[in-house]
């Protein structure tokens, strides 16, 4: 029943990522106007949605940032001691696939099916906390510098910000407002999911060795060091169960995109990507039953 359960959770989501894939196939278009409409408008949007139609408690915002943090900064060290022990220090675009996972195109449609919009709203935290890292710590890794003053160019930061004031302080925006967002907000787990499998077709294996070592340690690590978080610190409930399915992601997309900007081992990190993502398959299931 569980397995069952899980599969029904699961199916739309890596449906809809195939369906982006075959698209690849048939159709050549540019993912980068997508993506900015995603981090620009669908993304921010359903960040203020998400955090106002549910009633934020500051424990809530502390707990599941800080184990976002900690899985990131613990993936890192488990990254550093693979590269020490191969030798391989100058590849230091492994630390962004191994560090930063797939907390939105996946988690978001995930957690929204396997929990409803609290387990949305509990994602979308977990989201911010790794958005933020991702455009800071993740472009310090890759470019050395500069990381702080990309972040502030995003509007997720101040979605986020407004959001969290707003529900803290018992306040919200007028429906027909609140309802713009929900709708805008809406296209983001459709757009995010189809841009996932539209990119992963042009990716091909690299590193295939590194590559199976990043995926053991991005989704097998992260279920680790999640679970000694939420063990350590006593956390249950929905925040348990969202921290632990987010932290056991494949690695996100957006770490190919920055290490391609940024000129740093981009064909590892794309290998890394597609691998996780492919053995997510297996493992999503494994943990959506683990944890329901």
């Amino acid at each position: 029943m569980l397995l069952l359960k899980a599969i029904e959770v699961v199916f739309p989501v890596f449906c809809i990522i195939g369906l982006g894939y075959l698209f690849a196939r048939f159709k050549k278009i540019s993912l980068e106007p997508i993506i900015e409409v995603l981090l620009y408008l669908t993304i921010p949007a359903l960040v203020i949605s998400s955090l106002l139609r549910k009633k934020l408690v500051v424990t809530d915002l502390a707990v599941v940032s800080l184990s976002a943090l900690i899985v990131i900064l613990g993936t890192g060290l488990l990254a550093y001691v693979y590269l020490r022990v191969i030798k391989k220090q100058e590849l230091r675009g492994f630390y962004l696939p191994v560090m930063f996972m797939n907390s939105g195109n996946m988690s978001f449609p995930l957690a929204l099916l396997a929990f409803g919009p609290d387990g949305l709203a509990v994602a979308v935290l977990y989201y911010v906390a790794v958005g933020i890292m991702v455009y800071s710590l993740g472009i310090y890794i890759a470019k050395g510098r500069g990381g702080f003053t990309e972040m502030l160019r995003l509007p997720l930061i101040y979605a986020a910000g407004a959001g969290i004031i707003l529900n803290l302080n018992n306040l919200t925006l007028p429906e027909p407002v609140l309802t713009t967002f929900d709708m805008l907000g809406a296209a983001t787990i459709p757009l995010m999911q189809i841009s996932l499998g539209y990119g992963l077709h042009s990716v091909r294996l690299a590193y295939p060795g590194i590559s199976i070592a990043g995926t053991v340690l991005r989704i097998g690590g992260g279920v680790a060091i999640a679970w000694g978080v939420v063990t350590l610190f006593g956390i249950e409930g929905l925040n348990q169960k969202i921290i632990l399915l987010s932290s056991g992601m494949p690695a996100a997309v957006i770490n190919f995109v920055v290490s391609r900007k940024y000129k740093v081992d981009s064909e590892l990190v794309a290998s890394t990507v597609a691998l996780s993502t492919l053995a997510s398959v297996i493992t999503t299931p494994l943990i959506l039953m683990w944890i329901m």
